[in-house]
């Protein structure tokens, strides 16, 4: 099977243990943006997109989530 990401032959050990993946290790190591809406007081919601590698800007959009439910 190849990789959704860069083409490459995802490895069979890796299949065995995760036979739903659609990329290989070094695709699923790239970190990924995080989108979320942010409200503040009294106004319309804004999209917040945080860079993977950006630990308190994933820890603000975490604490926005548990707040809007």
């Amino acid at each position: 099977m190849k990789c959704a990401s860069c083409g490459q032959d995802i490895d069979p050990e890796r299949l065995e243990v995760l036979p739903d993946t659609r990329t290989c290790v070094m695709c699923s190591k790239q970190p990924r943006n995080v989108v979320f809406m942010e409200y503040g007081h009294k106004t319309a919601g804004y999209i917040q997109i945080v860079n993977g590698n950006d630990v308190e800007g994933i820890r603000r959009a975490e604490r926005a989530y548990r707040r809007s439910r």
